[in-house]
């Protein structure tokens, strides 16, 4: 009896063990590795990406060194540049599929729904990553900092980047055959402040809060959002104290949006963790925080105010010259007895 046991618990116990052992050591150098970023997705022209051979001749200056491992984020690894001016992203991909081994499993009741269902899940997360990137590209590339986005595979277009991983191993990357997007490397918005403040700085930190609260205005003048909940909490905004701005780290929930009136200040609530820190480390900025806060939300809502008077106004006019069309496309009364008496009698 205990013979069995016995087998029975090495058979559960011994893969376990090696299922861990794996998992520790894929996550040696926080788990990055080059097949990791790779990805065989077929070419689709909803991805295609217009620039410009001035935005194509500053993406290869800043391509033309080698990069080093930064750190990574739930969607991305991101690679810092040599002189540190800019940050080099890859897709994790294998977050966006499914492992070949389970790829490989025979079908079994139930699996081969779960199988679907969950293939499915990721191509909609994959494909709304993509969405987000193609945004970030077309309505926000100066609140997201972007140098370049590449989405479809290309040929001979981009060099070969050199990257330096955790573990100081190099890899010799083709971009032309990986999703990445570059952009500026921006500083943290909280390190930065309590810096500042450290030096005793007090107006650059609150020209830091003015720059944070300009860019969610900007979002709303070009009819963009950023869902992300967790803005703060991920550190998902920086600055670019040289250009004087605030930006978006991760563009990676930004959509296309129509803003209403009030949502706005509702959008602000995702700077409460901000807000609490300030209260906490730097209560000196506490008030201006506020008052910029109110100050923009007047903002927005004086801009949404005149842009629905202006889209009423609009579609008076447009009221208007349709009645006028309707109106002489109507035959005169002469004109449709004439036109009566023409027809034949049946």
């Amino acid at each position: 009896m205990w013979r069995y046991i016995k087998y029975i618990a090495i058979l559960i116990v011994v893969p376990v063990l090696l299922f861990k052992a794996g998992q520790r050591w894929e996550s040696r150098g926080q788990g990055f590795r080059p097949y990791k970023i790779r990805s065989d997705l077929p070419y689709d022209p909803r991805w295609d990406i217009v620039c410009s051979d001035e935005d194509m001749a500053s993406a290869k200056v800043a391509l033309s060194q080698p990069y080093k491992y930064l750190g990574h984020g739930f969607q991305c690894y991101a690679f810092e540049s040599q002189d540190g001016k800019y940050v080099l992203k890859f897709f994790r991909h294998q977050r966006l599929r499914l492992p070949e081994f389970v790829l490989a499993l025979p079908s079994f009741p139930y699996f081969e729904e779960w199988r679907k269902s969950r293939i499915l899940a990721l191509s909609r997360r994959l494909d709304y990553l993509l969405r987000s990137c193609k945004t970030s590209w077309d309505a926000a590339r100066r609140e997201t900092a972007l140098l370049m986005v590449h989405l479809n595979s290309t040929k001979d277009l981009f060099p070969v980047v050199t990257i330096k991983d955790p573990l100081e191993g190099i890899h010799h990357i083709a971009l032309d055959r990986y999703q990445f997007l570059l952009q500026r490397k921006a500083v943290l918005i909280k390190p930065t402040i309590a810096r500042l403040m450290k030096q005793g700085d007090v107006e650059g930190a609150k020209q830091c809060i003015c720059w944070i609260f300009d860019l969610l205005v900007d979002c709303v003048h070009n009819d963009v959002q950023d869902t992300d909940g967790a803005l703060i909490r991920k550190n998902n905004l920086g600055f670019l104290p040289a250009e004087g701005r605030a930006i978006y780290i991760d563009g990676g929930k930004l959509k296309k949006h129509e803003w209403k009136s009030k949502e706005f200040a509702k959008d602000l609530k995702r700077l409460y963790l901000l807000q609490k820190w300030l209260k906490e480390e730097h209560p000196a900025l506490v008030k201006h925080f506020e008052e910029v806060k109110e100050k923009s939300i007047k903002r927005v809502e004086g801009y949404l105010a005149s842009k629905g008077k202006a889209k009423q106004n609009e579609e008076l006019v447009l009221a208007k010259d349709t009645k006028i069309l309707v109106a002489e496309s109507v035959p005169q009364p002469e004109e449709q007895e004439v036109q009566e008496e023409k027809e034949p009698c049946s």
